[in-house]
């Protein structure tokens, strides 16, 4: 099982089955089958759980307060705000375990979002399909973590944010100003020289747009016909394509080269962009 520094979050859990992990930047993801037990936690991250299996035994106490016994049916969605304490008496079920930044909450809302404040009820919703379908591609890359994207990771991680706070009422996403086309060059420019580095994120080049990610990603999607991370990923491929032309550096070198976490990550990107595996598309033009 993942060891989380007890300085971000501490917490208690029965036994786990089936435990995975994923960190990237801001955000953990877990998935696993709990046994029956009390869990108890508490931390600086806000923690999103999604029981994929129902509970038929769920009781909580959220904060100094008494605890409540509730239905928990499949896909329910509970949140617990960072330095708010929680513990739970229940069944077994299975999870999918999502530790964010509430810092990622801040910058996209303009910090009009105070969860601390909600009643206990008001922070467990009804998952709806979309807000399941990103919790469900977040899990994939547990399970794929060698091959994973990082940039489409912390997009998916965004987009939790905004299903999360619709969900819960908290508050509408704030309206932005449109990407100019001086912020898209300037962007554009940014990626072109530093696409080799593999900790390239969306957070750093919404900066330079001076807007929030997720509204930068909605912008630049709107501007250059494709999402942020999906531009990248064809511009790491162009010149991945240079490279294998060329001939002369080996296909480990050639993914570091293009901002890729590993060889598996790349060939697994460069096929399903291209049809063919590296590999195959240097024989191919050798020919």
């Amino acid at each position: 099982m993942l060891d989380i520094d007890p300085k971000i979050f501490s917490i208690s859990r029965p036994s786990l089955e089936n435990y995975r992990a994923f960190i990237q930047r801001d955000m953990i993801v877990e998935t696993y089958r709990s046994s029956a037990g009390q869990m108890a936690s508490k931390g600086s991250l806000h923690r999103i759980s999604i029981n994929r299996t129902a509970h038929h035994r769920y009781a909580y106490r959220l904060g100094t307060g008494s605890f409540h016994k509730v239905n928990r049916a499949p896909f329910t969605l509970g949140f617990q705000p960072a330095t708010i304490p929680l513990e739970v008496d229940g069944d077994e079920a299975e999870y999918i375990s999502i530790f964010q930044s509430p810092k990622l909450y801040s910058n996209l809302i303009n910090g009009d979002f105070n969860p601390e404040h909600l009643h206990g009820d008001g922070l467990s919703a009804t998952t709806d399909p979309t807000t399941l379908q990103v919790a469900l591609s977040l899990a994939l890359a547990v399970e794929q973590a060698d091959r994973t994207d990082p940039l489409l990771v912390e997009h998916l991680g965004m987009a939790l944010v905004c299903c999360v706070v619709r969900l819960l009422g908290a508050g509408p996403v704030p309206s932005e100003r449109p990407m100019t086309s001086e912020n898209l060059k300037r962007v554009i420019d940014h990626i072109e020289n530093l696409l080799g580095q593999a900790d390239l994120s969306v957070g750093e080049l919404a900066s330079l747009a001076h807007m929030s990610p997720f509204h930068f990603s909605r912008e630049f999607k709107k501007v250059a016909g494709v999402a942020p991370h999906r531009f990248i990923l064809e511009r790491r491929i162009q010149r991945a394509r240079l490279y294998l032309a060329d001939g002369r550096e080996t296909l480990a070198s050639i993914a570091y080269a293009t901002g890729f976490s590993s060889q598996a990550h790349f060939s697994s990107v460069f096929r399903r962009l291209v049809g063919v595996t590296p590999k195959e598309y240097r024989h191919s033009i050798r020919l």
